[in-house]
């Protein structure tokens, strides 16, 4: 009786500890946290009918940039819950005096677009506003991980495909948090569609990888994660892109509408 008394003792000491340890977390508005652990990332999936090819992909086959799929271990860390809208853009612009995205006819925002996620940003002005938030970009582990999971799923809601849950054929951006089941296992929204979003890594094979790609390697392309919108205009590629493992790339001087972004930060508190 006294060893099952203390079983439980114990037991109940270790709930204790762990509610303790989680309160001290801080919050961060607006942002999410994850805590350090295992997950799943890439992909063991094969291009086997060259659809990559058919339409003109410059690395000419999916999935093999993705490749392989493995556990790896990540340290705690905060992301955006949303893509950064155009409205937090804009007063970044009005402290900093930093040059409006070319869109913004007279440098004034877009009619009822505040709320929208801001697009015709390049890789460095990205990186800029996150430094100047006191956060910077995600990696792509980071961010993959924030998508689908620890276990890895496939899209942020699951295995199965389902283009009605994120904003995937509409073939426009919409408002942040428009469809609440593109809502990751950690509570991130917007990770299969709506904008492609910068990454802070240089787009080159993974590290456990033997794949090539002639756009690998060097400070010639950025990587950007998420859907299109529904801007590829495809079924296929939309169910392609909506995949947490996705890997899109761009210069990183470039911008365009499809493409925004969310910060991250480091955990400060130790793993």
């Amino acid at each position: 009786m006294k060893k099952v008394l203390y079983t439980f003792m114990l037991i109940g000491f270790g709930l204790l500890l762990n509610s303790c340890m989680e309160k001290e977390i801080p919050k961060i508005d607006g942002m999410v946290f994850i805590p350090a652990g295992e997950f799943v990332m890439g992909s063991d999936e094969s291009d086997e009918e060259a659809l990559g090819k058919e339409f003109g992909l410059r690395k000419e086959r999916y999935y093999e940039d993705e490749m392989p799929k493995r556990k790896l271990k990540s340290e705690a860390y905060y992301i955006d819950r949303y893509e950064l809208t155009v409205s937090k853009y804009k007063k970044y612009l009005e402290v900093t005096g930093a040059t409006a995205p070319p869109n913004w006819k007279n440098g004034e925002v877009p009619k009822d677009k505040e709320e929208h996620p801001i697009t015709y940003v390049t890789w460095f002005e990205a990186s800029n506003y996150c430094k100047w938030a006191g956060k910077r970009l995600p990696t792509e582990r980071e961010w993959e991980r924030a998508a689908r999971g620890d276990n890895g799923n496939i899209y942020t809601w699951g295995n199965e495909y389902d283009e009605a849950k994120a904003n995937l054929n509409s073939g426009e951006v919409k408002r942040i948090g428009s469809y609440v089941d593109d809502k990751s296992p950690h509570g991130v929204y917007d990770m299969a569609g709506n904008v492609m979003e910068w990454v802070g890594d240089w787009y080159d094979a993974y590290d456990e990888s033997s794949s090539f790609n002639k756009d690998y390697g060097g400070d010639k392309h950025k990587v950007l994660r998420g859907g299109l919108g529904g801007m590829s205009g495809h079924y296929v590629i939309n169910k392609i892109y909506a995949r947490g493992a996705n890997r899109n790339y761009y210069i990183p001087g470039g911008a365009g509408d499809d493409g925004g972004f969310r910060c991250a930060k480091s955990y400060e508190g130790g793993k």
